[in-house]
């Protein structure tokens, strides 16, 4: 059934983004709204906690940064606020990180709004500075790459590795998906909520322009194989380069893993492990049946590589073996148990 949703934009994406989820907050009457710090002003990681619809114009959901994933922080924010009904804005990699954090801990995800929304891609943390000084402001990196959103996004091997060979940039799983890829943003944009019942909750009727054609939406799914297509690719030749960093198994990894030390930066930048952290036998090795369920859940985010201090390509060797596990479950990353239109 198609329930996606037209949101005519008049030339301003962003803004257009903005009071839609503004529309959501009034209508859910939430309490109010988690967003990344990093949509903000702020590089540190975290949650930020906005309390009226009208600090949502200062948040852009499109800047290209992202240090943390905004998952990990939600649990302990809505047990902070245990009778309050939040919502939550997010990216693709945080939505699936969610999705398994909440099928290995009592998470009341009934108290939570979330929204997803395509993910363009993000740059290392420390190319951003310099990045966003050429282009004159932070902002200004973001609206570049929506700029480019019809295509998918500006040329990929500018961003983080693991955007570089992320295999599902698009919104899935939540409640209400924003759909950015493959359109012409400065016109419209599609909005699509999980459930059709959510659509007559909030009038999808008399906010939107009405639902969306087959070719509007043939148009985007041919952007999303292209961009699939291309980070297979580049994943594929990433795996091949490094064919002699990436072990070949679980066991080897674990090996891999107690070289490292007492690190363990990769772990705790995990948002999973935040949740279901591995254990460690007498021997100081790393449980195989924990790193297993570890690597099973991954969603791609790239934090834990990002927080390597040793410079390893985790995306790629977590990524790697996560795939040979997958190949032999019926398992993906993101699903919640007993719902499996959330992803395709």
């Amino acid at each position: 059934m198609n329930n996606y949703w037209i949101l005519e934009t008049h030339g301003d994406p962003l803004g257009t983004v903005n009071k839609f989820v503004n529309t959501l907050w009034s209508s859910s009457k939430l309490d109010g709204m988690l967003v990344s710090q990093n949509a903000l002003d702020y590089n540190t990681a975290g949650m930020s906690l906005l309390e009226h619809p009208k600090q949502f114009e200062q948040v852009n959901p499109f800047r290209p940064l992202m240090t943390f994933n905004a998952a990990k922080y939600i649990p302990q924010s809505l047990q902070d606020h245990p009778n309050d009904r939040l919502g939550a804005v997010l990216r693709p990699c945080e939505m699936r990180a969610l999705a398994e954090m909440a099928k290995r801990a009592t998470i009341n995800l009934d108290r939570l709004l979330t929204i997803c929304i395509d993910c363009l891609g993000t740059y290392p943390a420390d190319d951003v500075h310099w990045r966003s000084e050429r282009k004159g402001s932070m902002e200004g990196l973001g609206y570049e790459a929506l700029q480019f959103a019809r295509q998918g996004g500006i040329v990929a091997y500018r961003y983080r590795s693991a955007c570089q060979m992320c295999s599902s940039p698009d919104a899935n799983g939540a409640d209400i998906n924003i759909f950015v890829i493959g359109l012409p943003v400065r016109q419209y944009i599609l909005v699509q909520p999980r459930e059709e019942a959510a659509a007559e909750k909030f009038k999808f009727h008399k906010i939107t322009a009405g639902k969306a054609g087959e070719e509007l939406l043939g148009q985007r799914q041919k952007v999303i194989w292209k961009l699939a297509e291309r980070h297979n690719r580049t994943r594929e030749r990433v795996t091949n380069g490094l064919a002699d960093l990436i072990p070949p198994d679980v066991d080897a990894l674990i090996t891999q893993l107690q070289n490292c030390g007492d690190c363990q930066e990769c772990l705790i930048a995990c948002p999973i492990c935040a949740i279901d952290y591995p254990h460690r036998e007498a021997n100081g090795a790393f449980k195989h049946a924990d790193v297993l369920r570890w690597l099973v859940s991954c969603a791609g985010c790239g934090m834990c590589e990002q927080a390597c201090v040793n410079h390893l390509p985790l995306s790629a060797i977590f990524g790697h073996i996560q795939r040979q596990i997958l190949e032999d479950q019926d398992h993906r990353p993101g699903y919640f148990a007993g719902d499996p239109h959330l992803f395709h």
